[in-house]
């Protein structure tokens, strides 16, 4: 793809995605529902203006900006790092919940269609890997992500996807090569970049704010926050973690400090973020839907049912168990049936290094599809409801008294 060409499909995929959400905004559902049918129809699907979906292709990269801003203004400007930190059971709670149900379900499936055991296990792990950024920018639409359950589920969703990325990393060294020692390796990797945060956290955060306050280079703030952004995005993807955990973690950090969370760089971050790149970031999920892959068969049905009813059924449960209200079950059921787009990706390597046929990644892409879409709007009918109720019997209260 040529310069003048990448000009195209940022300038076409925004434009499409204004109107588009505008139409579904006026329809009374999240708008950026919209973007991400501008992707569908810009990518393979219809126009094929954005024809490669693969990682290196330049607007995937450049769109990719807009998921790492996307949690870290989550963590920046909508969670605190102390009120997540006090739900530290109860998000672990739903989490494994939300890894040990879809695994099962997968790993059943896969056993009952005779796959052999390495698919069976890929099959579980790949259900249990949830997309956190529909139910981020659905939450953050109805102004409800920086709730009991908006926190609960953002720290479940970083839980199963720290342990289902984990799993899916380590499972080819089992069988394509590396054994123990490289599975070791793997997790250690991932516990270095957990220490890193904590001693930026603890040692490194105060003295970089008080180097950027005496800076005299003009948004020197700006600059310096998305370079740690970058950074530990980075980290967290190159020890097989998401790159969206880092940018989560960065932005709970950095939002510690009371003179980087001020409202004019809040304002800077903001405009950059939902203006251009995380449009551009659904839109590319959008994109990765490429229809014409879609086919149907006994297998791709049952995994497809039984694959998003396990992913309701451990959120529901699992806000149950963790002594969440019974009215928001419903919300946490809906809130872990996106499958993440980055599973795609996942797939069609485990594909390539001949781990799993080519039918679990049309199965996998169906499921992703069928979830991405409803999820928005369910959720969202969800929240309304259980708001409803709550006001509801917050005036019945308030009339007994």
């Amino acid at each position: 793809m040529s310069s003048l060409e990448l000009f195209l499909v940022i300038g076409a995929s925004l434009l499409f995605s204004l109107v588009l959400s505008e139409a579904f905004e006026r329809l009374g559902e999240p708008g950026f529902l919209g973007e991400i049918v501008a992707g569908i129809l810009l990518g393979p699907s219809v126009l094929m203006l954005i024809s490669n979906t693969n990682q290196n292709n330049p607007f995937i990269l450049i769109a990719t900006i807009g998921g790492l801003l996307l949690f870290f203004d989550a963590g920046y400007q909508q969670i605190s790092l102390d009120q997540l930190l006090a739900a530290f059971r109860p998000v672990l709670i739903i989490g494994l919940s939300g890894v040990i149900i879809p695994f099962v379900v997968g790993f059943a499936i896969g056993t009952g269609y005779g796959f052999g055991l390495e698919s069976s296990l890929y099959l579980g792990l790949i259900l249990s890997v949830t997309s956190v950024s529909i139910v981020v920018r659905t939450l953050l639409s109805l102004d409800k992500l920086d709730t009991q359950y908006g926190r609960w589920i953002l720290g479940a969703s970083a839980v199963d996807d720290v342990i289902g990325l984990l799993g899916i990393s380590i499972l080819p060294l089992f069988f394509v090569g590396g054994g123990a020692s490289a599975t070791v390796s793997a997790l250690g990797l991932a516990a270095l970049f957990f220490v890193a945060l904590g001693v930026f956290y603890k040692f490194l955060l105060d003295p970089i704010a008080n180097l950027l306050a005496k800076s005299k280079v003009d948004q020197a703030d700006f600059i310096g926050i998305l370079g740690l952004l970058f950074v530990f995005g980075y980290a967290s993807d190159a020890v097989n973690l998401s790159y969206f955990i880092g940018a989560l973690s960065v932005g709970l950090i950095v939002s510690t400090n009371k003179r980087l969370e001020g409202k004019s760089l809040q304002s800077n971050i903001y405009g950059i973020a939902y203006g251009v790149f995380i449009p551009l970031y659904f839109v590319a999920i959008g994109a990765r839907m490429n229809l014409a892959d879609l086919t149907l068969n006994s297998f791709i049905i049952v995994f497809a049912v039984l694959g998003l009813l396990s992913n309701f059924i451990a959120g529901y449960v699992g806000n149950l168990l963790a002594g969440g209200p019974r009215e928001h079950s419903l919300i946490f059921g809906f809130a872990l049936l996106p499958r993440s787009e980055s599973g795609i990706a996942i797939v069609a390597l485990g594909v390539s290094q001949e781990i799993v046929g080519n039918r679990i990644f049309v199965a996998y892409l169906v499921v992703f599809v069928i979830s991405v879409l409803l999820t928005p709007s369910l959720l969202k009918r969800a929240v309304n409801r259980a708001e409803a109720k709550n006001g509801t019997q917050s005036g019945q209260s308030g009339q007994s008294s």
